[in-house]
């Protein structure tokens, strides 16, 4: 369109003049220009922006349809456009935040939040608009990434009252149900004020010829024009170009693309080819990319590109060509055979290949689109290789739906003969789709995986597969496939008997054998991962020491920027397991490498790290800070979401707070027990002692493997014991941990750390009544805290050691039945005895406490177990006789097919069979009773009454053996069976309970 009539355009130009004029006097707003390509929406708002320049600070952006398009981009060039115009002095004078220098790629490198970034950014147009009125136009939002279109709704909603005016244009004929931004462009239209652009009339339409071609065509002419282009401006424009130059007026007709490829061939030809080459590259474009995969001359390039800027077709920018409407480049692209496009796509890598300096002009992402775009032009393993490293630096910077969407195309890129390489792809998008929560998509492809794997025949791949594979899910079939695995690196089967974690350590062992003997960095690098994952508890520590200093060595070789930072992170965690207090060194080495990452998320890690340390050393409110930071520098995926959750709780527990047990924690990531074993921590804190048995026994029959947290597990045990009052439990963790002793108890990958394991064995030990044994374990204790400044640490084990100095309680007068702590205190008759805690003491008190009344044993039991209520309710048979009849029938059908496959030689089958026979045996064991009878629903009364007598006379035993007349007493008075009782009868002794 002409650069400053706009010709039938009185009205909305009216209507956005005026949003501008009172934004100079009051206050601003958002204004959006929408209709479809070509109709002027860019020549509207830059003759009112033109029209105030003097008076109002004015800043301009425009959208670029691409997938590699960095988030933000609207926003970065706001921000380079209002500094430009003000210029560096009156810039600095605004004092914008640091977000806005890591913004426009000035800063340390450090990824704001986006909560931050809008703010700042937000902040600084605010200060801008008091120098001068504002106005920031937005051209083709349509093809904007969603970043921008969310800052600009923040902006919106946060300058209602300044004098900062935001006009934007987009298609809104393009914003279709399916659009990706339709959502979010129908909320800033409920707050915008429209103005609409339709075609021009047939007075407009002979206007804008007449000014284009520089004659007034006729009547009938312009009718046609009309007709042919339904007024669009651009259309309009170029049918007159084609017009003038002597083409009839009916070339126009075929539309948009046609006017567009009719204007373009009246090009030179070599300008022509050259934008046709140039259109490959994007809307935006390097001329030294084109020179390399061209092969020609880089000033022929330039000279050429230059020229084509007179056309106003592109325009050029400091260190790159610009196509000035994305409606040229998409003619220029679509005149193109396909066969020819994906040739020079195909140019374009082979370029970069060829001079690795011209990388710096793209993402990676960016050099994936021409990877896969180029088809069969590009080999193969190039292709995979580039769509893969995509897929892995959008995991590293957390756009989980971006891998997704790399590694899906890698591999459908894979060839048939690519066994290999796909099925370690389908593994990373499974993972990808499992972390999007689409779990069942995720096991097919699992499944897939692992099915191929198999197929394949290489015990190297299959052991990667099954190890990378969810291990909590279909196990057995697992097993099966790492026993395959194992036998094809080790020549023989493994011990049948081996249970899954015992398979899977067997297995990683013969796996880094012949990973070691290839020389394979990717096949070491990735045992020693999965040995790192497999090794944690007590005793472990210096073996992943080993494990991380040997990655960190690899890394040297290979330059892998992730790796290293991994590792290093990880360092820092063995170090303090190990009570070393070179872990601060190293925690700080991380953080400085972390902090100069190419990488941002890893800033976000450094916060994460720090916050941990914070909470071990005592600095509360600083972890929070950090934890927060983290939070920010995080984006919404269900990983990051868990990691921040599980800081939190570690941080409130340290406080000594109680968290609420009724909210529900993520546990994605670390397993499904894992928000259960928080609960049950929570549980001994508020003194449900019941609750956390109770969570216990289920977590101990889970099928999971600890893994990572086992440490916080062994931690929730201790606690329990003591609580519990469990010399049992508590003898049995004294005897785990006591070879561990110096060692810190760490778990999550070092997200969980729970002090010295020394001050857990004092702990138990006090539990076991034995002073002089916990006096030992705090007191070191307190020196491995004092040594790594925990201070709560410390003073937990301090703490500990007080507990022990204090005086008893002053000794029992009269006849005693009660608990202290850990311990029970029996007097009679003048003789005092003390018993650790058992259950069966319990249960004595409970009768002492009401003589003469008889207890049920399912009381006794657990109140708060279900069996207390099945106990009392009695019920109906398990199985009926029918059902019983049944299962005898299928039995006897068992045992003849069983003998026939046996007969005809078929073991296997006769193996199978057997197992379901065994299999229905112990299901008729657990629904019979004894001789066959049947059991009934309510028969856990039974089980009650033995389980109570039997602790209650085992009780009575070690009572009569360490205060005899007691004994006597109270074998003689209470009585047990499905109630129970205490009946001293005549001259009671009165018991304080």
């Amino acid at each position: 369109m002409t650069d400053t009539l706009l010709i039938g355009r009185d009205h909305p130009a009216s209507a956005l003049r005026a949003a501008v004029d009172r934004t100079a006097a009051s206050h601003g707003g958002l204004v959006l220009v929408v209709g479809e390509a070509g109709i002027g929406k860019t020549a509207l708002v830059t003759e009112a922006a033109a029209g105030r320049r003097d008076d109002l600070l004015v800043a301009f952006a425009t959208s670029w349809e691409s997938e590699a398009v960095p988030d933000n981009w609207l926003w970065i060039q706001v921000l380079r456009s209002l500094r430009g115009r003000l210029g560096d002095e009156a810039w600095r004078a605004l004092r914008p935040a640091p977000a806005i220098d890591v913004f426009l790629g000035e800063g340390d490198g450090s990824r704001p939040v986006d909560f931050e970034l809008h703010d700042a950014v937000t902040q600084l147009l605010i200060a801008a608009s008091r120098v001068r009125p504002l106005l920031v136009v937005l051209d083709d939002l349509h093809f904007s990434d969603t970043a921008s279109i969310e800052l600009l709704k923040f902006a919106c909603q946060h300058t209602f009252f300044e004098r900062v005016l935001f006009v934007g244009t987009y298609r809104d004929s393009e914003i279709d149900p399916g659009h990706r931004l339709r959502g979010r462009m129908l909320q800033l239209v409920s707050k915008a004020a429209m103005v609409g652009l339709d075609g021009l009339t047939e007075d407009g339409v002979a206007a804008l010829v007449a000014a284009t071609a520089g004659a007034a065509p006729d009547p009938d002419t312009v009718a046609e024009i009309t007709r042919r282009t339904g007024g669009n401006p651009f259309f309009v424009e170029q049918s007159a170009l084609l017009w003038a130059s002597g083409q009839p007026v009916d070339a126009t007709s075929a539309g948009m693309r046609d006017a567009l490829r009719r204007r373009l061939d009246q090009l030179p030809a070599p300008i022509l080819r050259m934008l046709t080459l140039a259109s490959v590259g994007g809307r935006e474009f390097h001329a030294g990319v084109m020179a390399q995969a061209s092969g020609l001359e880089l000033f022929r390039i330039e000279s050429a590109l230059d020229t084509a800027c007179q056309t106003r077709l592109i325009r050029r920018e400091r260190d790159r060509y610009v196509f000035v409407h994305d409606l040229v480049r998409e003619t220029l692209y679509n005149s193109m055979d396909p066969a020819e496009a994906a040739h020079h796509h195909g140019c374009v890598v082979r370029a970069l290949q060829a001079d690795e300096s011209l990388k710096k002009h793209m993402l990676i992402t960016e050099i994936a689109h021409h990877a896969w775009v180029a088809g069969d032009d590009l080999d193969p393993e190039t292709a995979v290789d580039l769509i893969a490293r995509a897929g892995a630096k959008s995991t590293a910077c957390m756009s989980i739906a971006g891998s997704e969407r790399y590694y899906r195309r890698a591999v459908e890129r894979c060839t048939p003969a690519m066994v290999r390489k796909r099925v370690l792809l389908r593994i990373q998008l499974a993972d990808a789709v499992r972390w999007l929560k689409r779990e069942d998509e995720a096991r097919g492809i699992f499944a897939l995986a692992l099915h191929e794997a198999e197929d394949h025949g290489d015990p190297m791949l299959l052991a990667r597969a099954a190890m990378d594979a969810p291990q909590t899910e279909n196990v057995p079939e697992l097993m099966r496939l790492k026993a395959l695995a194992y036998e094809g690196l080790a020549g023989e089967a493994p011990d049948p008997g081996l249970e899954h974690e015992a398979l899977s350590r067997q297995l990683l062992y013969r796996f880094m054998i012949a990973a070691r003997e290839s020389g394979d960095d990717e096949e070491i690098s990735f045992g020693l991962w999965a040995t790192h994952a497999s090794s944690w508890g007590p005793g472990t520590a210096a073996h992943r020491q080993r494990v991380v200093e040997e990655l960190a060595d690899i890394t040297r070789r290979t330059g892998d920027e992730e790796m290293r930072l991994l590792a290093s992170s990880l360092r820092w965690v063995v170090l303090l397991e190990q009570g070393d207090p070179a872990f601060l060194a190293q925690l700080a080495e991380f953080c400085a490498l972390a902090d100069v990452a190419d990488a941002g998320h890893w800033v976000g890690g450094s916060n994460v790290d720090r916050a941990i340390v914070d909470i071990v050393q005592g600095r509360y409110d600083s972890a929070e800070a950090r934890i927060d930071e983290a939070a920010r520098l995080m984006d919404g995926e269900r990983a990051h979401l868990d990691l921040v959750g599980h800081l939190r709780w570690e941080l409130t527990i340290a406080r000594g707070e109680l968290p609420s047990t009724d909210e529900s924690l993520p546990h994605g990531s670390y397993g499904a027990n894992h928000a259960e074993l928080l609960t049950g921590l929570v549980a001994l804190r508020r003194g449900e002692t019941g609750r956390a048995r109770r969570i216990r026994e289920r977590l101990l029959a889970a099928d999971d493997l600890f893994g990572s947290w086992e440490s916080l597990m062994l931690r929730f045990e201790a606690e329990l014991a003591v609580a519990d009052g469990d010399t049992d439990l508590a003898r049995d963790l004294y005897d785990r941990l006591a070879p561990h002793e110096g060692e810190w108890l760490v778990a999550m990958w070092g997200n969980s750390i729970s002090g010295p394991i020394s001050h857990w064995l004092g702990t138990l030990a006090a539990a076991l009544g034995e002073d002089d044994r916990a006096a030992a374990h705090f007191t070191a204790a307190v020196e491995q805290a004092d040594r790594l400044e925990a201070r709560p640490w410390a003073d937990a084990a301090r703490a500990g050691l007080a507990a022990l100095a204090a005086p008893k309680d002053p000794p029992a007068s009269g006849d005693v039945f009660r608990r202290d702590g850990a311990t029970w205190t029996l007097a009679f008759e003048g003789d005092v005895l003390h018993l650790p805690h058992a259950k069966g003491l319990a249960d004595l008190h409970e009768l002492l406490s009401h003589p003469g009344e008889d207890i049920a044993a399912a009381d006794l039991l657990d109140p708060a177990e279900s069996v207390a209520a099945d106990a009392r309710l009695g019920g109906d048979d398990v199985l009926d006789a029918a059902a019983r009849a049944r299962f005898r029938e299928h039995l006897e059908a068992l045992d003849e097919q069983i003998d026939t496959a046996a007969a005809v030689g078929d073991d296997a089958r006769a193996a199978a069979l057997d197992t379901e026979r065994q299999a229905l045996i112990e299901h008729l064991k657990a629904a019979t009773g004894l001789g066959g009878r049947a059991r009934r629903l309510g028969d856990n009364h039974e089980r009650a009454r033995k389980s109570v007598t039997n602790r209650i006379r085992n009780t009575l035993k070690k009572i009569e053996d360490g205060h005899p007349a007691l004994g006597a007493h109270l074998r003689e008075a209470v009585a047990t069976g499905s109630s129970c009782a205490y009946r001293p009868g005549p001259g009671a002794p009165k018991w304080d309970l």
